[in-house]
């Protein structure tokens, strides 16, 4: 029986519990997908993208954990428990690279699949707060949930503040409090004044900060201009000239200009070809459906984008479904993007 395991059991073989089997001696019918938490957009995204790939592709199992952005990256390079996963673009640079998180150790086992939407890191105070630019943190020492370690949007505030001229010590020597927490803790802190700011990506809101918005009205700081430029040009795998749009939380008026990073999909490298060939493609013959059920997700998806993300595609891309995009005229094998 073909199915689809989401669960307990499956999670803790991610945690190393011995009595676990997946994994191991796994065949190419058997594939483990590593997700983000079941509260965030990744999870039901994955889900969705599971099902399709067990409907379109005969005696092909499919199991979904849940994970986070950066430990993704480091779990399908082992493929020890998981093959393929959800990732920003911006961390999967720096994993080839060996940069950021993975300073001195890059994954050489991680090939892109696909860049599918961007997430939109939302700067939030309080609508009433004083700081009205990002300097103003500096300048009064705000204290901010800038996520938990290794995070993406931990990665992105210090890279914006060293952008900026802010290394984490000059960053201590104003005042600046950095501390560690998930989406939902650091909203609540947020909206019960504990903390002055946070730093969170979503599709363009995000729910934790929408939430909190419902009862305290929010505002968003925008990155300057010559900070995302320097950021971009730095080629961390940040996208530029994207906004948040007005409406998104009540108070909000105007665009606002934001860095980005691509929500994208690895895979690891020794996963075979044939197989990661008809996983990218059943990806994207059921695009109607993933926008009819990930409207906000869906209306981004084009295959294209993949090339607009992921640098030197011949090494980045797997060769699966760089054969896929090849085969649709995405791509030209050898030549010009």
């Amino acid at each position: 029986m073909r199915r689809r395991w989401i669960g307990v059991s499956a999670v803790a073989c991610l945690l190393g519990v011995s009595a676990c089997t997946i994994g191991e001696d796994r065949g190419d019918n058997q594939h483990a997908h590593i997700s983000g938490p079941t509260g965030s957009g990744w999870y039901p995204l994955s889900t969705l993208l599971s099902d399709i790939w067990l409907d379109e592709i005969e005696e092909l199992d499919v199991t979904v954990v849940e994970g986070g952005a950066i430990g993704n990256i480091r779990e399908v390079n082992t493929a020890r428990d998981v093959q393929s996963g959800l990732v920003f673009a911006s961390d999967f640079m720096d994993s080839i690279q060996g940069a950021g998180a993975f300073a001195g150790e890059p994954q050489e086992n991680v090939k892109a699949i696909a860049a599918f939407y961007p997430t939109m890191w939302n700067i939030a105070v309080l609508e009433d707060s004083p700081y009205e630019t990002l300097e103003d943190v500096v300048l009064h020492g705000a204290d901010a949930i800038n996520g938990n370690p290794g995070d993406a949007s931990e990665a992105t505030f210090r890279r914006i503040f060293e952008t900026m001229g802010y290394d984490e010590e000059a960053l201590e020597e104003a005042d600046v409090s950095l501390n560690f927490g998930g989406y939902g803790d650091a909203a609540n802190q947020l909206r019960d004044g504990i903390i002055d700011i946070t730093v969170q990506g979503g599709g363009p809101g995000v729910p934790a900060l929408t939430e909190v918005d419902s009862t305290r009205s929010l505002r968003l700081l925008e990155v300057p201009e010559d900070v995302m430029n320097e950021m971009d040009e730095a080629g961390y795998g940040y996208s530029t000239g994207m906004t948040i749009p007005a409406g998104t939380y009540s108070n909000q008026t105007e665009d606002v200009d934001a860095l980005a990073s691509w929500a994208m999909m690895i895979m690891n490298d020794a996963v075979n070809d044939d197989l990661v060939y008809e996983m990218t493609k059943q990806i994207w013959e059921s695009v109607d459906r993933v926008q009819e059920e990930q409207p906000s997700r869906g209306a981004w998806f084009d295959p294209e984008h993949t090339f607009d993300v992921i640098e030197n595609p011949e090494e980045n891309i797997h060769p699966g479904a760089l054969r896929y995009y090849e085969e649709i005229g995405a791509y030209e094998g050898g030549g010009e993007e």
